[in-house]
């Protein structure tokens, strides 16, 4: 042995030792965000929705928005593609 590191460990064994937890650190970072958006955000606003007037914390109705905007951005490729897997399927049985 020379002395010279084994270069031949696989990637989950590099990623065990030594590299960066990208994902931790991106989960801190938004969560830091979060937090500077709720302390600026924390006032409460009027809001109108068709015949319904209410007052509500601006973060929440921020909150909602991103969770609606999230929930559509998941959802809207899943139903694509049952949508399209189902016309295929169609197509398949009108064949035959």
């Amino acid at each position: 042995m020379s002395g010279r590191p084994d270069r031949t460990r696989s990637n989950a064994q590099l990623n065990q030792k030594g590299e960066v937890n990208w994902k931790l650190w991106a989960l801190g970072i938004g969560f830091l965000l979060f937090l500077i958006v709720v302390l600026q955000n924390n006032q409460t606003v009027k809001v109108k929705l068709l015949f319904v007037s209410t007052e509500a914390p601006l973060i929440l109705l921020l909150a909602a928005s991103a969770l609606i905007g999230a929930a559509i951005g998941y959802l809207a490729p899943i139903l694509r593609r049952h949508r399209v897997t189902s016309r295929k399927e169609m197509k398949k049985l009108e064949k035959d």
